[in-house]
């Protein structure tokens, strides 16, 4: 049964991804998409024609198969679940790696967002308003990997579609039906290829591997959509190992570490309650299980709640080198969050415990903003020093500052301490400008 549900999920995946690639190359070409009909017959005979390439590997290899009926059976089943519904919402990113995002208010307010920032106006989803409710309710029920409720009751949708693209979507609450869908296309760009489209420089993408390789422990700040995610998994690609064991904590997959550059990772993933509001996972929970897994690395998708103390007790108890992302306006601004995040879900934590964990345990803020141009750019990196018991705040040195166009520039009023810049360099920091070290005390409660 799991294999068949597997397979089902498998088939589905490239059936859409065929189907979305050829109605999308259609309409680029000024032709007409073909017609429903036409779209059911094509999937069907893919779908066939990977089960029988299957089929044949299966007997090559003396695998048992499914029955003439069983395959039957499946066609029908793959081809029902993801017609027309995940096909029509796939046509607006499939074969277009630029595209990070799809925007839709209404069945016929459709953007799509590329990767510079540039917004793009698409063609209706849907015919109406109501067959947009009912194609997001198919893809509840059958275009996702996990099946679920979307109705008056149950107005928000949010689930994993079979590309690995996220779908959020409200009705009933809102003016009209809302759906966003989140790409992930870049799991295999590296920092080099973050350096050729201008996101950072040579110098600072060299900085971050060493940090990282140094056992410090990153937070990647920044607004929505600027890539944080991104350039957390390129430093990932270049500071891990491939074997060393790393422990990933997500509400939803999107990292996506996987061999050949990561052989030795562990995903964990909330879990919602059922319908009786049992069996529920939440982050914080997967966040004090995972020390005992013993991880050479950790990395928290996104810390947006009460689970950044089980996180921050982590990484200062043992397990350095990791990194995690956050929302911000700036690289400082997260200090304010922290004990807020901290507090939720009535846990009792006074600002200063917070701010005092935090110290010890982070060592480099690095916020991602926008150019005017629509550029995503690494704009500050800011390194946490200490706690100041007496005025009660985090003390840091801002390496980094933004620069005329919002990209990073070294802040000739806080060079890296040779202590640390000597570490750095040790661990393969390579300078391309020209930087003034000063010497500086040993950080309070740390060592390296």
């Amino acid at each position: 049964m799991h294999e068949t549900r597997i397979l089902d999920q498998d088939l589905r995946r490239f059936a859409a991804e065929r189907l979305g690639r050829s109605v999308a190359a259609a309409q680029r070409g000024g032709g007409t998409a073909p017609d429903e009909l036409d779209q059911r017959l094509q999937a069907a005979a893919l779908i066939r024609t990977e089960l029988d390439r299957r089929s044949r590997a299966a007997l090559a290899a003396g695998e048992p198969w499914l029955s003439e009926d069983d395959e039957d059976d499946l066609v029908r089943s793959v081809v029902t679940s993801l017609f027309s519904a995940t096909a029509a919402l796939a046509r607006y990113y499939v074969d277009r790696p630029e595209v990070t995002s799809v925007s839709i208010r209404g069945h016929d307010d459709v953007r799509i967002i590329l990767m510079d920032g540039t917004v793009e106006r698409a063609a209706p989803v849907a015919t109406s308003d109501a067959a947009l409710v009912e194609m997001l309710q198919t893809v509840a029920r059958r275009g996702g990997t996990v099946e679920r409720e979307f109705s008056s009751a149950s107005p928000m949708l949010d689930l994993e579609l079979v590309d690995g693209s996220r779908l959020n979507a409200v009705a009933w609450i809102a003016d009209r039906p809302r759906v966003t869908i989140r790409r992930h296309p870049l799991v295999d760009e590296d920092l080099d290829d973050l350096v050729d489209r201008g996101m950072l420089d040579r110098d600072l993408a060299s900085l971050l591997t060493a940090a990282v390789r140094a056992r410090m422990t990153l937070l990647i700040a920044g607004r929505a959509g600027v890539g944080k995610t991104t350039l957390l998994r390129a430093i990932a690609h270049a500071a891990y190992a491939p074997d060393e064991l790393v422990v990933v904590l997500e509400q939803e997959p999107e990292l996506h570490l996987r061999p050949p550059r990561h052989n030795n990772v562990t995903v964990l993933c909330e879990r919602l309650p059922n319908m009786e509001g049992q069996g529920g996972i939440t982050l914080s929970d997967l966040a004090k299980n995972v020390k005992r897994m013993d991880p050479q690395r950790l990395i928290t998708g996104e810390v947006r709640g009460e689970e950044v103390i089980d996180m921050l007790e982590a990484v200062s108890q043992g397990i350095p080198g990791g990194m995690c992302t956050i929302h911000a306006q700036d690289s400082y601004s997260i200090f304010a969050r922290l004990p807020i995040y901290a507090r939720r879900q009535g846990r009792d934590w006074r600002t200063r415990d917070v701010l005092e964990l935090a110290a010890v345990a982070l060592d480099l803020v690095v916020f991602l903003d926008r150019s005017p141009s629509g550029r995503r750019v690494v704009s500050e990196v800011r390194y946490v020093e200490s706690f100041d018991t007496l005025a009660e705040q985090i003390v840091t040195g801002l390496w980094f500052a933004p620069g005329p166009d919002r990209a990073a520039v070294p802040n000739p009023e806080a060079p890296i301490p040779v202590r640390l810049l000597d570490d750095l360099v040790a661990h393969g920091y390579e300078p391309t400008r020209r930087l003034t070290a000063i010497p500086h005390p040993p950080r309070p409660g740390r060592s390296r």
